[in-house]
């Protein structure tokens, strides 16, 4: 038996979504929309502790993306045990000692809970080689609906790619997703020490609206067709019209964030090859290409990050992830 089972699954950004959690059962609530998956997300690292010990004496230490130990994030990897144990993926016994390790910032639209949550699972998978794939996402999906803190990043996520969500819902319950391959080079770039909770928005019941209908009307202008590269135009042209349509983009701080954000893409003379995409729902975007036929070039893209990094913003050179 292998001493460590690794894993390491990349961020989700949600470009526009529809809030659906009335469902009685936590795994058909989440919410239809268009996403990205990016390289950058959660590396995680599993090892027995004590062969005959407990599970719940396991140690779990989160590291957030600039190395320091996160306090208090166990109970959220707590549950997720709890829940493979109950599924009978894991027995009661041994305990493991878990390393989480974060290299996007939490509450900024990078889906970090659900990245995480799968990463541990799939470790876990690893270790256990038991049930299907698709148990250990269902079980993710369902702890972040029980701590508020996602709705379709871990369907997102089992898409793959540049996904679709056609249907809310767990990976193998009632969610249906699409995700097509797309190698590209993008930026993510957020505003320091700020961050917005998901709940702050879905459980607003304005803001629910606002983004559900501006959701329901991107996504039914984009749901009939092939799911593949000849979309981007139009996953680019929704994903505009939902931020406008749902308001997000008029709230003060992100309205000057992408302000500065775009003034520093005109300063480099690169806004005809690039889009600016608010992440939902952070005070952040990721940087697009205008079309997939013209890829930023490696100067380019230094020299974007650079300029931002001048601004007193911060970003992260990443690429879709396939």
């Amino acid at each position: 038996m292998e001493n460590e089972y690794a894993s390491h699954v990349g961020g989700h950004i949600t470009l526009f979504f529809t809030v659906e959690k009335d469902g009685r059962l936590l795994r058909n609530q989440g919410s239809r929309g268009v996403g990205i998956n990016v390289q950058h997300g959660v590396s995680v690292k599993l090892s027995i502790k004590d062969s005959n010990g407990d599970i719940n004496d396991s140690s779990i230490t989160a590291f957030d993306y600039q190395g320091n130990e996160m306090e208090n994030s166990d109970k959220f990897y707590r549950g997720l045990i709890d829940d493979l144990v109950y599924a009978r993926l894991l027995d009661s016994s041994p305990s493991f000692d878990i390393s989480v390790s974060l290299e996007l910032p939490t509450s900024q639209g990078f889906a970090m809970s659900a990245a995480g949550l799968v990463g541990v699972a799939l470790a876990f998978h690893k270790f256990s080689n038991r049930g299907n794939i698709d148990q250990y996402y269902r079980i993710c999906h369902r702890i972040e609906r029980i701590n508020g803190s996602g709705l379709g990043d871990v369907l997102g996520i089992h898409a793959g790619g540049v996904e679709i969500r056609l249907q809310p819902g767990a990976p193998g319950a009632s969610g249906t997703s699409l995700g097509f391959k797309c190698k590209q080079p993008v930026i993510l770039v957020w505003q320091p020490e700020e961050s917005r909770h998901t709940s702050k928005y879905i459980d607003d019941e304005i803001w629910q609206a606002k983004i559900t209908k501006a959701g329901h009307k991107a996504l039914n202008k984009i749901k009939t067709g092939p799911w593949d590269h000849s979309r981007w135009k139009e996953i680019l042209e929704q994903s505009s019209n939902f931020c406008q349509e749902s308001e997000l983009i008029f709230e003060t701080e992100r309205k000057q964030f992408l302000d500065t954000v775009m003034s520093i893409v005109r300063s480099t003379e690169l806004q005809s090859y690039v889009r600016i995409r608010l992440c939902m729902l952070g005070v952040s975007c990721v940087i697009l290409p205008t079309k997939l036929d013209r890829m930023l070039s490696d100067e380019e893209l230094e020299l974007l990050n650079s300029k931002f990094s001048e601004k007193g913003l911060e970003s992260i050179i990443t690429g879709i992830d396939c």
